[in-house]
């Protein structure tokens, strides 16, 4: 089916039914049967959405990650957990069984709706720290964090947008190391910070709405992406500085394999199982639901740029342990130097497995932003220049 022919992508089906459903089935236990039956029914949802389209290929796959990962969070909320007895949020004065119907489906709908479980016994590890300003300066933060991530995103996308094998999709599509090792690393930095303030710009703006409206507190709200002063190590990376939107499923899918293979909790091999395992579910999310959205020809095409995170986490484990038997003495500043440029070095090598991907499906020629004032600026000053 052509991108023409697609039906267009159902937001509110797709994403809020999922999860007011979801809600429902967390405030109140019901039986196996009617947990596979709400699954079945959400499946049916999820593939239904995954064949449409939003008419632009950078949000075709995000939408469709997304979708994915909702998936995957439905199945640990569904069948991995037992809500009552495992999750508590920390304003909780009383059990769950007790509330009231409104308030019992609020407390579903607050799990649901928390990917990092922010304020619940549950919380990921390695959270960014929590807000402690008052609200209407937590408020105002966050919309100076909306602007300055609107003025991120308007300068890469100038960039990529003047840059032009971004233009280029298709058979057309060269890929980002056709020009040169040095522009090669700009190319992926401007792709990598617009998707960073794009997704940074959203989250800004719902968390000042939500505490401008006090449906949430600013310390429910810490940053979305941690410090990037933590990011010496792929493992660091992905673990404390990139987004920690999927964590909370990637681990108990993670614990549940271990689980049962029987592998005892604290050793090498639970961890490493446990690694593959989060990369592997990471890989499925954007490929059958990225990959899928861009078009059934790009199914599987996100594979090998988050596996391989998981092989580079291993051989830099390794180099680390050799390096500590040996009882080498290194600076802790030589050693973040040397780790900052392993994981610019590493990124420079995978990152085109993915962006290649996006410019042959055409996501170099979409607009992320509803006005471009840079860009704007620029082209009118060039044009009567």
């Amino acid at each position: 089916m052509s991108v023409q022919t697609r039906p267009q992508f159902p937001l509110f089906p797709c994403f809020f039914i999922p999860q007011l459903v979801i809600s429902v089935f967390l405030a109140y236990r019901f039986s196996l049967f009617w947990r596979i039956a709400a699954f079945t029914a959400l499946t049916a949802n999820v593939i239904f959405g995954l064949s449409c389209t939003t008419g632009d290929a950078f949000q075709d796959y995000f939408m469709g990650s997304g979708v994915m990962g909702m998936f995957m969070s439905t199945i640990h909320l569904l069948f991995l957990t037992n809500p009552e007895k495992d999750f508590k949020h920390e304003s909780d004065s009383q059990p769950v069984q007790t509330l009231s119907v409104p308030r019992r489906l609020i407390w579903g709908l607050s799990i649901a709706s928390s990917p990092r479980n922010v304020g619940w016994n549950t919380e990921i590890v390695n959270l960014p720290p929590k807000p402690t300003t008052r609200r209407w300066r937590f408020v105002l933060d966050s919309l100076l964090r909306a602007a300055w991530s609107f003025f991120l995103v308007d300068v890469t996308q100038s960039y990529l947008h003047t840059n032009p094998i971004f233009s280029l999709s298709g058979p057309a599509a060269v890929s980002v190391k056709s020009q040169g090792y040095f522009w090669r690393c700009v190319n992926i930095l401007a792709q990598g910070a617009s998707s960073y303030g794009m997704m940074n710009l959203q989250y800004s703006l719902l968390c000042a709405s939500l505490v401008a409206l006090s449906i949430s507190e600013p310390r429910h709200c810490p940053n979305l992406f941690g410090s990037w002063a933590d990011s010496y190590t792929i493992r660091r990376f992905w673990g404390r500085t990139w987004h920690q939107n999927m964590r909370a499923f990637l681990t108990s899918f993670g614990k549940y394999t271990t689980r049962m293979l029987g592998l005892k909790p604290r050793t090498s091999a639970s961890s490493y199982t446990q690694l593959y395992v989060a990369f592997a579910l990471s890989a499925a999310i954007h490929s059958l639901g990225g990959d899928r959205m861009l078009g059934l020809e790009y199914l599987g095409c996100s594979v090998p740029f988050f596996m391989s995170q998981a092989i580079a986490i291993t051989f830099e484990d390794m180099v680390i342990a050799v390096v500590q038997r040996r009882g080498v003495k290194v600076p802790p500043t030589l050693a973040h130097l040397v780790g900052y440029i392993w994981v610019f070095v590493w990124f420079s090598v995978s990152m085109p497995w993915l962006l290649d991907l996006w410019l042959r499906a055409g996501c170099g020629l979409s607009e992320l932003l509803p006005v471009q004032p840079l860009r704007t600026y620029v082209l009118q000053n060039s044009t009567s220049g």
